[in-house]
């Protein structure tokens, strides 16, 4: 993943040193910014089991972690069967916002995301969100991957060198797993998503499970394994799969059957389960008016409806232009009727919070007020409709804001803010710009509304509710015990609606009957209170009298419903729900009881027809282990006790998790950038980082060549076929009986962080141009466990150290600005065009520093010293040794917002500034030059997979000795080269450009020390699957096509390029233009292939014949 901030440090030295700061280095880097706003000063406590890190005043969240993690490892050990060797890491972040800081991986971490684990060190990286069944859940997810990792690979060492012993493990096997077990088998969220992909056919075989369905549809093939085969078979499964390598074979081991045998089964099984519930249900298009169309317009999110005052307009949250933005639609028929704010484009507005949090209208409704992140902080933005202007902004120090609403006497806003380890309700006033605190207790409370008197809010929580209460498996109160940092015991987990008085801070429960009741709407009659509710499994909304205790149901969706606005007049309500894979806009008009007089049907889910197998006792209990769900209305009327789990508390951060689009599908929403794909441009010189993360999926496994042999092949344990008693470890070693036991007062001793570097990874890569071909290192990675240290060591060592590539590295990513230093040495031998042999000693020490002003823009600025010994070994060549001693300071102003697309950028922009300078301060008659350079693209996204791409670069370089740009071909050419005789000289083999592409032309087809250049390309798909049975079992999926032009030219000096001919037909004569087709394949994740068929004009005749282009990498 390009654009973040170590990484891009990384990548920009390697890139440019690899190639010896030569011809050989062809693009332009960008790239978003990982920004670091403040710095934490780490702690740690240990359990038995593992290490908890903790800043500022986490103490009592890592304390609830630290109970959650050694209850939940020991339901996982019990799963499969296994015990852990190695301690495990753990950190903790405050807020998302801090989190999206972290440098224990480099890459960009979206909104959506809600906790990773790193495979390597199995560091387990988590935020609270202010839910501590949020928290509680994503803790238990990412566990089981910290454990999974530790069954498959073993210790870090062996994990970091033997790469030839990993298995490739399935999305649907690892997040399927962590789902299954961290949901305990089920829940009724993910009961949503499989009954909505079985009935609107896009339920996957399990090669081609991805994205959100690797963690809905996953864990409901793991539950089908379970119940089938026995849940023995689940860690069977995994231990199948390292002694195979191979999820098929790993499958036909444990189960006796294919993989292709298993899916027929479970998808059979899945139309038998939900077929039936389209008799019983509807559809949310079915009942309520369809305002927005996702499956139209390409959105995958259209949330969180705001009425306006005068009833005619509704404002929302959607994805339709790929970036998240306010839109203004009609009420009427869904119109886009205005553009609001755009996010994801300016460091001013790089997040809306649309997953977790809404928006309000002011009274008057000439006014909106949302959430906006900036600058690393949350904050209230006031936007005034008619011009469309962010008109005041209001910074509050929270660790996060949501749910900001206007109080009907237009005077106050209140809100919800997470404020150190508990979230609460505040408001602002406008007349003293004061913050009110409402509760100030540990519970969360969300989703505040008014009521008419400006003086009473009406919200949800999951404080106990005396009429709803939280039960465990037993029926006994479902609590987590606190110990010293609080008094009394905390129950969490189960969301009811309560009202509190402004001025007395008196909180009320408001009895609304079963389920999980969220995200409260007051009618604007102020006695009527509309809600959403999952009483009968799924998500539906009841209506109800405030002054009564009986609300019904307005609808009965097979879908789930999230948020919801009343109409100005009462009698509608706008809504979203989740249809046919996405979120769409409804309008309810017909506001009746539906069902059985307002009571719906339960689900099978709720009524338990799911579980085939005999429910066994939970392994150990605290507050997050109750494997029971809602109960329906059909229950609760039948006089069964309301036994509402915190499994079943599904707040917005967990449909946020489960939305997330794919980082390593190509389409990318939410400001994600594409995974990995092998790109070895310059976009892509990369530290590889391997990781699961709760809400991305991306390409979490390596590719291994399995017959490679392993350098240090002493330091491991061959895996026997019949090594079933090898992994199925059930001693644990010492080293976890030496965690000293809690102090005396029942607290965990705190212990201050210290750097400590460890590998990161151990082994060889890879890159290829057009100059130099292929060429191979092994690399060693060594950092701390935040990773705010870096240290990379590269080399293709031979025979001597003077015959060798070595080059190293230092960063220190910590601080706002980051900053890189290296040394580096190469020995290179030449053949020019004369037949001639040369030799090159290059080397030199390089410092480094990156500033970034947000997400997408920086300054950057680096200084090197290169010395470049030549030595002309022909004993018949005339030219004499040269030693060159080269000073160079460049700088640049970078802008990046693009999203990726299949084979690179699909929207956005890019724009690169840039001022560069050389001279041999040891030799004035030597090296002397100073540069400026422009690159600016713009990229279109049309529709699905088509978008159109501009480029327009040049530069310009002076002095004694300009640098030369050379025009022609493309990046990464794969094909025989012609060069000149100057493309050796010293000054152009390591400070000239190479600047690409300009197909039609032949590789340095032309030169200058001036150039302009411009592309144009449409993108377009071109096969979507393709599958061969012969020769190869192949298979080829998004195969797109590309039509573009090139035209540029190169001059030297005040020599301007003669544009068009003087006399006869009309061509051009010094300016170069290409055209033709192309093709980009995706060779297995490795690496994107692409073939490009160009023809060469001057607009009065075409080339006889084109020129084919095979090459590697992504598209401009």
């Amino acid at each position: 993943m390009s654009g973040v901030m170590k990484k891009t440090l990384v990548a920009t030295l390697i890139a440019v040193l690899f190639a010896g700061a030569q011809v050989g280095a062809q693009e332009t880097y960008f790239g978003k910014n990982k920004v670091h706003y403040k710095s934490f000063e780490w702690s740690y406590i240990q359990t038995r089991h593992f290490d908890i890190y903790f800043y500022e005043d986490a103490y009592p969240t890592s304390k609830f972690a630290a109970e959650v993690l050694e209850s939940a490892y020991v339901e996982i050990s019990h799963e499969l069967h296994y015990k852990l060797q190695n301690r495990i890491p753990i950190f903790i972040y405050n807020s998302h916002n801090d989190f999206e800081q972290t440098n224990i991986i480099s890459s960009l971490l979206p909104e959506g995301v809600g906790g990773f684990t790193e495979i390597f060190k199995k560091r387990v990286v988590i935020p609270f969100d202010g839910s501590y069944e949020d928290f509680r859940h994503v803790l238990h997810h990412e566990l089981t991957h910290a454990v999974t990792y530790d069954l498959l690979y073993g210790n870090s060492l062996s994990s970091i060198i033997s790469s030839r012993r990993f298995f490739n493990m399935p999305l649907w096997l690892a997040e399927g797993y962590a789902e299954y077990s961290s949901r305990h088998g089920w829940n009724y969220n993910t009961d949503m998503f499989v009954r909505d992909a079985t009935i609107n056919g896009y339920l996957a075989p399990p090669d081609y499970i991805q994205g959100f369905l690797a963690y809905t549809e996953g864990p409901a093939l793991i539950k089908f394994i379970a119940e089938k085969y026995g849940e023995e078979k689940v860690g069977e499964l995994f231990k199948k799969g390292k002694i195979h390598l191979s999820i098929n074979k790993a499958v036909k081991a444990t189960l006796g059957i294919e993989l292709e045998e298993l899916w027929e089964d479970f998808s059979k099984e899945m139309k038998r389960r939900y077929w039936p519930a389209i008799a019983k249900r509807q559809e949310a298009d079915e009942f309520a008016h369809e305002l927005t169309h996702a499956r139209k317009d390409g959105s995958h999110f259209n949330e969180k409806p705001a009425y306006s005052p005068d009833g005619d307009k509704i404002a929302i949250f959607s994805d339709r232009s790929d970036f998240t933005e306010i839109v203004l639609i009609s009420a009427i028929d869904g119109e886009v009727l205005k553009r609001l704010a755009k996010a994801q484009r300016s460091g001013d507005l790089e997040s809306l919070h649309s997953y977790v949090s809404g928006m309000s209208f002011s009274p008057d409704g000439r006014k909106l007020v949302f959430v906006v992140k900036a600058k690393g902080k949350d904050a209230l933005c006031l936007l005034d409709i008619k011009s469309g202007d962010i008109y005041e902004r209001i910074d509050l120090d929270y660790y996060n804001i949501v749910s900001p609403t206007w109080s009907p006497d237009g005077t106050k806003i209140a809100f919800s803010a997470l404020d150190g380890h508990k979230r609460d309700l505040f408001v602002y006033c406008f007349d003293n710009e004061e913050i009110v605190q409402i509760t100030d207790d540990r519970f969360d409370d969300l989703d505040p509304c008014w009521m008419n008197d400006s003086k009473t809010l009406v919200f949800s929580s999951d404080r106990p509710h005396p009429q709803n209460p939280i039960l465990d498996a037993a029926g006994q109160p479902y609590i987590f015990s606190e110990g010293s940092y609080m008094p009394g015991d905390l129950e969490y987990g189960c969301y009811n609606i309560f009202m509190v008085d402004l001025e007395k801070h008196r909180v009320e429960p408001v009895d609304v009957g079963s389920g999980q009741n969220r995200r409260p709407a007051v009618a604007p009659s102020g006695d009527k209170i509309a809600f959403v509710s999952n009483r009968n499994g799924i998500d539906n909304i009841y209506v109800g009298y405030l002054d009564s205790v009986r609300y019904f149901a307005v609808t009965n969706t097979l879908g789930g419903i999230r948020s919801i606005s009343w109409s100005p007049d009462g009698d509608k309500i706008a809504f979203s729900a989740f249809q046919k894979g996405a979120y769409d806009i409804f309008l309810l008009e017909d506001l009746v009881p539906v069902g059985n007089n307002g009571v719906l049907t339960s689900t099978d889910y709720v009524l338990g027809k799911y579980d085939l197998l005999d429910p066994e006792e939970p392994v150990a209990t605290i507050a997050s282990e109750s494997p029971n769900e809602a109960p329906s209305d059909d229950a609760t009327s039948a006089g069964e006790p309301p036994a509402v789990s915190a499994d079943n508390s599904e707040t917005d951060q967990d449909i946020a998790i489960e939305k997330t689009t794919d980082v390593g599908e190509p389409v990318s929403k939410e400001g994600e950038e594409i995974a990995g794909t092998g790109d070895v441009s310059g976009d892509s010189v990369e530290t590889e980082e391997i990781v699961t993360e709760t809400g991305v999926y991306g390409d979490e496994y390596i590719f291994v060549d399995r017959d490679s042999a392993d350098a240090l092949d002493e330091l491991l344990t061959d895996i026997p076929a019949d090594s079933t008693l090898i992994l199925e470890v059930l001693t644990e070693p010492a080293l976890f009986d030496s965690i000293p036991p809690r102090l005396p007062s029942g607290e965990y001793k705190i212990t201050k962080y210290k750097v400590k570097f460890t590998p990161d990874f151990i082994g060889g890569g890879f890159s290829y141009n057009t100059f130099f071909g292929m060429r191979g290192q092994t690399q060693f990675v060594f950092s701390d466990y935040l990773g705010d240290h870096q240290i990379i060591v590269a080399t293709d060592l031979v025979n001597t150290i003077d015959q060798s590539y070595v080059q190293a590295y230092y960063f220190n990513n910590k601080n706002r600005i980051n900053l890189g230093t290296g040394l580096f040495h190469s020995k290179n031998y030449y053949i020019d065009e004369r037949d001639h042999l040369f030799s090159d000693r290059f080397y030199g020490l390089m410092l480094f520093a990156r500033r970034p002003f947000s997400t997408f823009s920086r300054l950057e600025y680096s200084a090197a010293q290169f010395f470049i010994d030549r030595d002309y070994v022909d004993y018949d060549d005339p030219r004499e040794d040269r030693n060159s001693k080269v000073s160079t300071m460049s700088g640049a102003y970078v802008f990046d917002n693009i999203l990726w697309g299949y084979t690179g950028p699909m929207n956005g922009r890019r724009l690169k500034l840039s001022v560069d300078a050389g001279i041999n301060l040891f030799d004035a008659k030597d090296i002397k030059f100073y540069s400026f350079g422009l690159d600016y693209r713009k990229y279109w996204h049309i529709s699905g997979a088509f978008s159109m791409a501009f480029r327009a670069s040049g530069g310009a370089s002076f002095s004694r000795t300009p640098k030369l740009y050379f025009l022609g071909g493309t990046t990464n050419w794969i094909g025989k080269r012609t060069l000149d005789a100057s493309v050796y000289e010293v000054e152009n083999l390591y400070f000239a450009e190479v600047v690409t592409p300009l197909r039609g032309q032949s590789y340095y087809g032309i030169s200058g020390d001036r150039y302009a250049l411009m592309n144009f390309e449409f993108r377009f798909p071109l096969v979507q699957v393709l599958a061969m049975r012969f020769p190869l079992p192949l298979v080829l999926t998004n195969v797109t096509g590309v039509a573009f032009s090139d035209i540029g030219a190169a001059w030297y000096g005040d020599d301007y390029p003669r544009g068009t001919s003087l006399g006869g037909p009309g061509h051009l004569n010094d300016i170069q233009t290409g055209f033709g087709v192309g093709m980009r394949l995706n060779l297995f994740g490795f690496a994107l292939l692409r073939y490009d068929l160009a023809w060469s004009t001057d607009f009065n005749k075409v080339s006889d014949k084109p020129t084919s282009y095979f090459s590697l990498g992504a598209d401009f």
